[in-house]
């Protein structure tokens, strides 16, 4: 059965191999080229120093005018990725069989149907997660040799950055597949099967994202008028989330923005309306009850956790998913 289903999808699997040989080479002679561009302009230091304590930061803005294009392009392959393989791997997995009736000749061989399927998804499933974690290191190592000059900068809780490490593109892979199987049974035509799961996938995949973000721990730091926010952050400054800003009343209270503004705007002025110093200004906010300000932030050492949720929610629906593929195939005549 895995010589039959490899006949039935070398097409499929080719193209997999093609990707990975044509990505691989083309991954390794950017990052190359990259490197020498990095060396050229003297910001070998500023790989792993923030653009305020590297001593070559003028020529930042030309390296960045030539990579951040080609990393985000990096990028966004890891990111399409899963749902390209749920719409043209999984979806006509099953799809095109039951379309064209080719199932029936399996259904009526020695071989069981939970074989013939098992055999299919390992033949489909197990190539495309290989190329996509390939890909996805690949990415990776490009991205570690840019390290803060590149998008890595943004802190890996920037969607660009969270959507493509650890687990997470795998489990978007398996949901995407699966999601595209089952639907193919159900459905039996390969078209509604790949539009129907392109649109299930690209639903929960914006819902999780937003989800996530809200189970997070999140952190409140609070300071003072007049200090800037960027300095109250301290050691959350830069990698760090921020879902949340504004002021809080003597009693740790967070005050929505419409009654915190009319409170500043006549902290501005006297009531004869001479605009104040800023010292007049900072004095005249504890007393209208404008105490401190805060900031709320995710902290970068959370995102393992995020992570994690991903995999528990797009790898059990997934599994879930091809059970029901299995229940539904052997229900089909």
């Amino acid at each position: 059965m895995i010589w039959v289903s490899w006949r039935r999808q070398r097409a499929q699997l080719i193209t997999l191999l093609g990707m990975l040989v044509i990505g691989g080479g083309l991954i390794a002679l950017l990052r190359s080229n990259m490197i020498d561009t990095i060396e050229s302009l003297r910001l070998t230091n500023c790989v792993t120093q923030s653009a305020t304590s590297c001593p070559a930061a003028g020529s930042i803005p030309l390296f960045a005018t030539d990579w951040t294009t080609p990393l985000h392009a990096g990028q966004a392959v890891i990111l399409f990725l899963p749902v390209l393989i749920g719409v043209f791997i999984g979806a006509p997995l099953f799809a095109r069989e039951l379309e064209q009736g080719t199932h029936v000749l399996a259904f009526t061989q020695s071989v069981s149907r939970t074989r013939w399927m098992i055999s299919k998804l390992v033949v489909a499933l197990a190539p495309a997660l290989i190329v996509l974690i390939a890909l996805q290191n690949l990415v990776s190592w490009w991205l570690s040799a840019a390290g803060l000059l590149g998008p890595r900068n943004s802190g890996s809780l920037h969607f660009l950055n969270y959507g493509i490490e650890h687990v997470s593109p795998a489990a978007f892979t398996l949901f995407a597949f699966a999601v595209g199987a089952f639907l193919g049974v159900v459905s039996r035509r390969t078209l509604v099967a790949m539009t129907a799961g392109l649109g299930a996938f690209v639903v929960l995949r914006l819902a999780m994202s937003e989800l996530v973000m809200r189970v997070l721990p999140v952190h409140r730091v609070e300071y003072a008028a007049g200090v800037s926010q960027s300095a109250a952050m301290g050691e959350y400054r830069g990698a760090s989330l921020t879902v949340g800003s504004g002021w809080i009343d003597a009693a740790g209270r967070e005050m929505p923005s419409k009654e915190t503004y009319p409170l500043l705007q006549a902290c501005k002025s006297t009531p004869g309306g001479t605009p104040r110093t800023q010292e007049e200004f900072l004095a005249c906010l504890p007393r209208s009850g404008l105490v401190k300000q805060y900031v709320k932030v995710i902290p970068e050492n959370q995102v393992w956790q995020a992570h994690l949720y991903d995999a528990a929610v797009f790898g059990g629906l997934a599994v879930l998913l091809l059970v029901g593929a299995g229940w539904a195939l052997r229900r089909q005549s």
